[in-house]
């Protein structure tokens, strides 16, 4: 009689370590996580990853003679390398949005706010562009492919279940969370002096000519300035964004070090 069900408990095992760890990382990234897909999406995506990679994985020490306590250690060390995965790709979403929400206050978009899909949290409108945008380069610079080739080569430098966090692994985590708001800052310093230096010319305008009402003029003038700056800085802030990508690259592939 044919074997109806040929996989070993062990093999069943360790595809359910693999999976925590693929699961845990592909929905909490802002592209592929959040609330705006659906959980059915992010399942089976994990899945479907998890399928292809999952063969040349090594199992050979995932044993079901390993007790409960154990394997329940085993699990949250595969989540815990997932989670920070996507953490890292969050600080650079977190960092962009910061910086749209420097430059929306600046602009006079600080009462307009929507709701970001993702978060479903309100966010100022020129964050949730500026988070749009980030989400398109993601995927024009094929991050998304570079995230799943991480994911699978993180196994070689952590085995399944072999998660040990070493010395170091929180300062380059609290490292990059400060590295969040040097991110907005730089985004977001050419844009506001150039706001600012608008805010002094108008000054000079009225000084000049008292009967210009400048609540009135100034405001469309500001928004006018603001969005005209936003995209002839666009180029200049791709470039810039790519290079907080490929510095986040290399943050993921030093914390699997420090986790193996």
């Amino acid at each position: 009689m044919p074997d109806l069900f040929p996989f070993q408990a062990d093999t069943i095992q360790a595809f359910l370590l693999a999976l925590t760890r693929v699961t845990a990382t592909l929905a909490f990234i802002p592209v592929t996580g959040g609330r705006a897909a659906p959980n059915q999406v992010k399942v089976g995506l994990a899945f479907l990853v998890t399928i292809i990679i999952f063969p040349m994985l090594k199992t050979d020490h995932i044993s079901v003679d390993i007790d409960i306590f154990s394997i329940s250690l085993m699990i949250a060390g595969e989540a815990l390398i997932g989670l920070s995965t996507a953490f890292f790709v969050t600080l650079v979403f977190a960092g962009v949005q910061l910086a749209g929400s420097i430059i929306g206050f600046q602009a006079g978009f600080g009462i307009v706010n929507v709701v970001d899909p993702i978060t479903s949290l309100q966010v100022s409108l020129t964050s949730q562009y500026f988070n749009l945008v980030t989400t398109l380069l993601f995927l024009a610079f094929n991050i998304h492919h570079i995230m799943i080739l991480g994911v699978a080569d993180s196994f070689n430098y952590v085995p399944l279940g072999g998660f040990n966090a070493h010395a170091g692994l929180l300062d380059i985590l609290f490292d990059s969370m400060s590295a969040v708001y040097m991110a907005g800052a730089q985004i977001s310093a050419p844009l506001t002096i150039m706001l600012l230096l608008k805010q002094a010319a108008m000054g000079l305008i009225v000084r000049t000519i008292p009967q210009m009402n400048i609540m009135i003029v100034g405001l469309p003038i500001t928004i006018a300035f603001a969005l005209i700056s936003i995209a002839v800085s666009m180029p200049t802030m791709s470039v810039y964004i790519e290079k907080l990508f490929s510095r986040m690259t290399s943050q993921i592939g030093i914390i699997y070090y420090l986790m193996g």
